[in-house]
């Protein structure tokens, strides 16, 4: 990702953020010697093992291993990617990140995206001061009866358009906003005929809504009457594309929770926080999305639907299933008792009962099922034949094949009717899924015979011969006058990681080019797991007193285990039975070299 950014600009953006400034902010930071230590943020700790240290502009936690520089430390600590922590640091260092289109800056666009963003906080504010002040009884009778504490009004910024007719245009004018973008924000508007402007919100209650880094981008709006429509939400504009965000997101995706409880509306969210459990989140007044579907996938591992349990709500919660279910997600829905909304029912029976339902959620599939059970009467034969019609198609969709039979199992004791039958009537509507199994299985088999095994190179020795390179790295990247002395040795074709050897040639042409290498430009082109690898070796085990020396080794250690893997390979190679003679003899006289060289580099390691 860091490749749609100028290298200069990330590295702008990382200098002029200090790792000991930007972390402090989240974490209490002590100094000792050189370095600063606290507990780390990403595990439970009672003694300080998260370190950071200013002068390498790194950090690493001794307990949980997570490390890296101050971009990768925004993207574990607000669960962001590497564009959006981008982003956030350059905004908080008061750099500009020019929008791209299609390669080339588009500095008007990103002037209005940056205008309107400052329309909507002043637009927030100017909501959220109309409502604290307690200068209009309605709007805090109605959040009061529905249980809105002070402290959740503050936290989702929640506040009251006037039911007047442009005092929030007056308002953004006075501040010095011109007419083109006040026009372009969504919050204004002229009527045709008279060119008489007005304000689009006015008589509501009124909802921020955020987008992941806590950016005001739109607004909802709810009557306090009976007037229709109940709901109000801004218009898509430069900043604002409603299938694209979820309501409090940005709240939930700092929740640390695999499980993200997706509601119908914004009080149903504004309730659930309150209560504790904040990782819930709504659409905003569409149905669900494919972004919005990515956006869950990307933040949890479990979704959580709740819907209300009308006819409505039920095909809602059916499309979104699917939905999800297509992107790979793990779904299930959520049944609240007596068609109640989840803002009700924890009123009423409190958060600990809501929790219990969250445990007990359907899946996908028993949702499915419950539904069509409700729509077909299965006390006669006719019924049960509709029913085992329509449930065949659903168990169709299921890929395990161990889910699948468990399915079957419960729909034949239930209906009492065999297993076979069940089957039989899935492979009708399969049709020619057999001779497509049988020709898979074929070309699987022919696969497995030409393939290469590798059973005897473990798991543990590749992570070694990562290790060995991100050593090779370090010992370069903290004295480059050491890769002058091994360029002649070094063999970079040699190092199977794809990432570590992309990094290398990236040092290797900073340091031909006289400009040398730094630490925090290296970790910029690493991913988070690699940098977490790569900080703890800078940390702990990459200071070396010979660094030319240790480099050297570690060339050699690379080539023997780079030779001990082609030596397994053609130990594998001689087992296969297609081989000719002259295969054989070619093989033997590699392997012969192989071991010799081995041996060579034992005695010098």
């Amino acid at each position: 990702m860091a490749n749609f950014f100028p290298e200069d600009l990330i590295e702008e953006i990382r200098v002029n953020n200090d790792i000991v400034d930007v972390i402090s902010e989240y974490v209490k930071l002590d100094k000792k010697g050189k370095n600063y230590f606290g507990r780390c943020p990403f595990h439970n700790e009672k003694t300080a093992s998260f370190s950071v240290e200013p002068v390498k502009q790194i950090f690493h936690c001794f307990g949980c291993s997570k490390g890296g520089n101050v971009i990768h430390f925004i993207m574990a600590i607000e669960n962001l990617d590497f564009p959006e922590a981008l982003k956030l640091l350059a905004d908080r260092a008061k750099i500009q990140i020019p929008e791209m289109n299609d390669g080339i800056a588009d500095n008007e666009k990103a002037e209005l995206k940056k205008e309107l963003l400052q329309i909507n906080i002043e637009a927030a504010r100017f909501f959220h001061n109309n409502l604290i002040n307690e200068k209009y009884r309605v709007p805090i009778e109605y959040l009061t009866n529905r249980k809105i504490e002070k402290q959740t009004i503050i936290k989702f910024g929640i506040g009251y358009a006037e039911d007047k007719y442009d005092t929030l245009y007056k308002h953004l004018k006075s501040k010095g906003f011109n007419d083109l973008s006040i026009f372009k924000s969504g919050l204004v508007l002229t009527k045709e005929d008279t060119k008489k402007v007005f304000d689009r919100f006015r008589g509501r209650i009124m909802f921020p809504i955020f987008d992941i880094r806590g950016n005001v981008i739109a607004f909802g709006g709810r009557v306090l009457d009976s007037s229709q429509p109940k709901y109000m939400n801004s218009p898509e504009t430069a900043i604002y594309q409603k299938g694209k965000h979820l309501y409090a997101m940005n709240f939930a995706k700092n929740a640390c929770a695999k499980q993200i409880i997706l509601a119908e509306g914004y009080m149903d969210v504004i309730s659930l926080h309150q209560s504790g459990i904040i990782n819930a989140v709504a659409p905003l007044g569409t149905a669900l999305t494919d972004n919005q579907g990515k956006l869950l996938k990307k933040y949890s591992e479990e979704i959580v639907l709740s819907f209300d349990s009308d006819s409505a709500g039920q095909a809602a919660a059916l499309r979104s299933l699917d939905l999800l279910n297509d992107i790979g997600c793990n779904v299930k829905v959520l049944s609240i008792p007596s068609g109640k909304d989840p803002d009700d029912f924890v009123k009423t029976h409190g958060v600990d009962e809501f929790r219990k339902l969250v445990n007990n959620s359907k899946s996908l599939l028993d949702f499915k099922l419950d539904i069509l059970d409700d729509k077909i009467d299965t006390s006669t034969n006719d019924g049960k034949v509709k029913f085992i019609d329509k449930a065949v198609l659903i168990l169709d969709k299921i890929d395990n094949n161990v889910e699948r039979e468990l399915y079957v199992k419960k729909l034949s004791k239930e209906f009492g009717v065999s297993e076979q039958s069940i089957y039989s009537e899935m492979a009708k509507r399969q049709g020619g899924t057999d001779a497509k199994v049988k020709k898979q299985v074929k070309d699987i088999n022919a696969v497995k015979k030409n393939t290469i095994k590798k059973s005897n190179i473990s798991e543990g020795s590749e992570e070694r011969l990562v290790k060995l390179q991100l050593m090779l790295l370090a010992t370069i990247c903290l004295d480059n006058n050491v890769y002058l002395h091994i360029r002649d040795v070094l063999d970079i074709d040699k190092l199977s990681s794809i990432e570590v050897k992309q990094a290398l040639i990236f040092a290797i042409e900073r340091i031909e080019s006289k400009a040398g290498i730094l630490i925090g430009e290296i970790l910029n082109k690493l991913s988070s797991p690699m940098a977490e690898s790569f900080a703890n070796i800078i940390q702990s085990q990459s200071i070396f007193e010979n660094n030319r020396k240790a480099a050297l080794d570690i060339i050699k250690r690379i080539d023997f285990y780079g030779l001990e893997t082609r030596k397994d390979e053609i130990i594998e190679l001689k087992k296969r039975s297609d081989l000719t003679e002259g295969d054989v003899e070619l093989l033997n006289r590699e392997l012969s070299s192989i071991v010799l060289n081995i041996a060579t580099l034992k005695k010098s390691l």
